[in-house]
């Protein structure tokens, strides 16, 4: 029996790796320290295959009771891990809770649906769970109950459009203010309070909302912009009241303030014009009816217009068929042919064989080479995978890997679905001139490389 317990043992251990190469999940709280009600929390969950994905990762929208839940899409990023000796190609993505009361929240588990690349040349479709996650909400603390949202920094910014102190009766005045805030949702940030005196109307739009934007220090967050239009109705001078807002820092765990200053309007009275009543237009005469002529006429031009287009149909077929073989030949080397072709060299093991087939995706996608594109598409995950990958293919030598191969595709194919979903009117096609004298880092291509 002792024997036997050794054999099942070492059978275990041998077959670890086999069970082990599937997808799985983890879940982790990103936010640290003591959490409060209203404030943003961090949940990153990460998705890991082994060789590389062939689709992504999709999410699901989750639901959690007395809290706001959302999932940014700028928040995605590409991972590599190593488990007992196989590497796997990752995911990750980021929920936002926001705890609308004090208590305990869960992060329920939930299904992914995902395909890799299991078998080579092969595309798997599986179905993961995801681990649930819980953190404990506590109450603000007391005298900050009257903030209006929590976030880790907060300002307001105002531009007008016009001078406040030389204005007329009747003219308007178009104020624009930014409430800016790190640390929450755009949805969170409340509305403004506009007021305004006797002699002064108000107009107001509605409201643009923002996430993952620049703030005047150029660090990311969400904001909230209302514009207001004001019409002077009288003459005189009249103050504005100050534009306050109170919230939470959830840093420093404390109230703060972010306030805009009183403005001062100031009008004059209109000068008299004078006014005058325009003159009636003598009425244009009706033209006489010629119906039945312009029918007549329209019905031989149609006729005419038949006879000329079956002539030229029978002139330009032969060319036309030449033009179907010639869009024929172009679809077979268009960008998703070519895509395609590259996801299978990246799959086949063979280095040289996928850098040919990334340069002939690149050129279809207008650019002379790799690094050109990559450089285009403002994408630092992609450029650091396709550097990664050049140093494997083409720097000193090292034991054989398939990390950089993985990296890239898993890059390239994040980049290509934000690419085709959002970004494709946006994304510039540059077709720069090679460098007189490009420099050397601390590694080389090879001086001839016809083969790749």
């Amino acid at each position: 029996m002792r024997y036997f317990g050794w054999l099942v043992a070492l059978a275990l251990l041998f077959a670890s790796p086999v069970y082990a190469a599937e997808p799985f999940a983890e879940t982790s709280l990103a936010t640290q320290g003591k959490i409060v009600v209203g404030q943003q929390v961090s949940i990153d969950v990460d998705v890991y295959v082994p060789n590389f994905f062939t689709s992504p990762p999709q999410f699901p929208l989750l639901d959690v009771p007395n809290a706001i839940v959302t999932l940014p899409d700028e928040r995605a990023q590409n991972l590599v891990k190593s488990v007992n000796g196989e590497e796997y190609s990752g995911i990750r993505r980021t929920y936002f809770i926001i705890p609308q009361i004090a208590g305990e929240f869960t992060l329920p588990t939930a299904s992914v649906p995902l395909a890799y690349a299991k078998v080579p040349g092969q595309s798997t479709p599986a179905t993961i769970n995801l681990p649930a996650v819980t953190f404990v909400a506590a109450d603000l603390p007391p005298g900050a109950e009257a903030s209006a949202f929590s976030a880790t920094r907060a300002e307001l910014n105002e531009t007008l459009d016009g001078d406040p102190a030389n204005l007329k009766v009747g003219d308007t005045l178009v104020r624009t203010v930014t409430l800016f805030a790190t640390g929450t949702r755009a949805m969170m940030l409340p509305q403004l309070s506009f007021d305004v005196p006797d002699g002064v109307k108000l107009y107001r739009q509605a409201p643009t909302l923002a996430d993952n934007v620049d703030g005047s220090g150029r660090e990311r967050g969400s904001s909230r912009t209302e514009r207001v239009t004001y019409v002077m109705d009288r003459e005189g001078t009249f103050t504005l009241p100050a534009l306050t807002v109170t919230w939470f820092d959830t840093e420093n765990m404390q109230a703060q303030r972010a306030e805009l200053k009183p403005l001062v309007l100031a009008a004059k009275a209109k000068p008299a014009t004078a006014i005058a009543i325009a003159p009636d237009l003598p009425q244009a005469k009706e033209a006489p009816d010629r119906l039945s002529i312009r029918s007549m006429l329209g019905i031989g031009i149609t006729i005419l217009a038949v006879l000329v287009l079956a002539f030229l149909l029978h002139r330009l077929w032969p060319r036309m068929e030449r033009w179907v073989d010639a869009r024929k030949q172009a679809r077979a080397q268009s960008e998703p042919t070519r895509y395609r072709e590259l996801l299978a060299a990246l799959n086949s093991g063979d280095a040289k064989r996928a850098y040919s087939a990334l340069n002939l995706w690149t050129k279809a996608m207008g650019f002379r080479s790799a690094t050109d594109w990559a450089e285009a598409s403002n994408d630092r995950s992609m450029q650091d995978a396709l550097a990664g990958f050049e140093r494997d293919l083409f720097g000193p030598p090292h034991p054989p890997t398939q990390g950089s191969a993985r990296i890239l595709a898993s890059a390239m194919l994040a980049w290509r679905v934000k690419y085709r979903r959002r970004d494709r009117r946006s994304f510039t096609v540059t077709r720069a001139l090679p460098p007189l004298n490009p420099p050397l880092g601390n590694w080389q291509r090879p001086a001839r490389n016809n083969s790749v």
